[in-house]
């Protein structure tokens, strides 16, 4: 594991450098203005970490050459929080295209044009050099690109077959600090011209759109190839996301106009979300027989295993995203909370109740399997 050098992170550049097991290094708005301090374990790095008003300790986790991934938790703060990293040609980047995603293995770069994407570029870095080819639905080209000697800026040249040279310049985009994005996909319920308006995710945005911290957007597919879309464009925030997919389900998955999504193309699509804290899926019995298409996802998964209640899976939902977007408890911790704060997410029946269970179920990353969440 090698974390020396220069790194973007969540809170500004980051300077490290590696002796042996030991690593030292400073980060902020320059680089330069707090201390942070560790050593290598058996699967990456913890730390220590200091600045003016703040201290605590942390880890992190090389998930690629280009990318480590980890938490620190402030001292004195009862919960973790997010802290990534992205170095060389890996991160997000603001285009004369567009924004971009790269993803770097050593000398080999992958990625993704915002405006395009079910295209892919593919190259190879010699020095500080990137050459590509770019291949997508309806555009392909080739080029270079130029990373400058402070890895903020790219500057080259992108030509499509027949068509002039074009400069393409790009800058880092960073992650802006304390910000998390709510992202609602939400099928159609409507099915006839009889049924009345409504949608979910219109009062999510209302509720969560008050929070300063809380970025909200809100919108519709009506087949597998539209979720799929929207899925994929969560790859281009630098920010934690929390995923809500809504609609119609079943026991072997969504169903959009009478046809169930393929979940295993779906959890493909965010694969490559590295921001993605939490997918949860506020449908109907999705949480049922969908565990093997929905293991081996790199982030967190929550659902019903239910034919749950509209207003049951509102209120629970409101508490749930609440303690995770205004609270800041991570998902894990948020879900441990919700069955003992909201009794009738779980599986405990209430004598009397109008609300049957709506068997709440979170899946861990990495494939952990699923369980009701242990009642505190």
């Amino acid at each position: 594991m090698e974390f020396a050098g220069r790194w973007f992170t969540s809170f500004g550049p980051m300077i490290l450098q590696q002796d042996g097991r030991r690593v030292r290094g400073t980060y902020g708005a320059n680089g330069t203005e707090n201390v942070i301090e560790g050593a290598l374990a058996e699967d990456g790095l913890t730390f220590r970490y200091q600045e003016a008003l703040e201290q605590g300790t942390g880890w992190f986790r090389l998930k690629r050459h280009g990318s480590f991934a980890g938490e620190y938790l402030a001292q004195g703060h009862p919960h973790a929080l997010p802290w990534q990293g992205w170095r060389e040609f890996e991160g997000y980047w603001e285009t004369t295209l567009g924004r971009m995603r790269l993803f770097q293995e050593a000398d080999r770069v992958h990625g993704f044009l915002e405006f395009d994407g079910a295209g892919r570029l593919e190259g190879r870095v010699d020095r500080q050099r990137l050459t590509y080819t770019f291949k997508g639905s309806h555009v392909s080209s080739n080029g270079f690109l130029d990373l400058d000697p402070l890895c903020h800026t790219l500057g080259g040249e992108w030509q499509e077959q027949s068509h002039p040279v074009q400069v393409w310049r790009a800058q880092r985009a960073p992650a802006r600090r304390g910000l998390i994005w709510l992202v609602v996909l939400e099928a159609h319920w409507q099915r006839s011209l009889d049924d009345t308006e409504y949608a979910f995710g219109s009062m999510l945005r209302e509720i969560f759109g008050r929070l300063p911290r809380a970025q909200v957007r809100h919108r519709f597919f009506h087949d597998e190839e539209s979720l799929v879309h929207w899925c994929r464009q969560i790859m281009f925030l630098p920010e934690p996301a929390i995923l809500v997919v809504t609609g119609h389900g079943e026991t072997d998955g969504l169903t959009v106009n009478g046809r169930i999504i393929d979940m295993r193309r779906m959890i493909d699509s965010l694969r490559l979300a590295d921001s993605l804290q939490l997918l949860h899926f506020s449908s109907c019995l999705v949480g049922q027989n969908t565990g093997q298409a929905l293991t081996g996802a790199p982030f967190a998964i929550s659902g019903y295993t239910t034919r749950v209640d509209w207003a049951e899976s509102a209120l629970t939902e409101f508490i749930y995203l609440d303690m995770i977007l205004e609270k800041g408890l991570p998902p894990a911790r948020a879900a441990e909370q919700l069955v003992s704060l909201v009794r009738f997410a779980g599986d405990e029946t209430i004598p009397g109740s109008p609300y049957l269970p709506a068997g709440f179920r979170f899946l861990g990353p990495a494939g952990a399997p699923a369980q009701p969440v242990a009642m505190a």
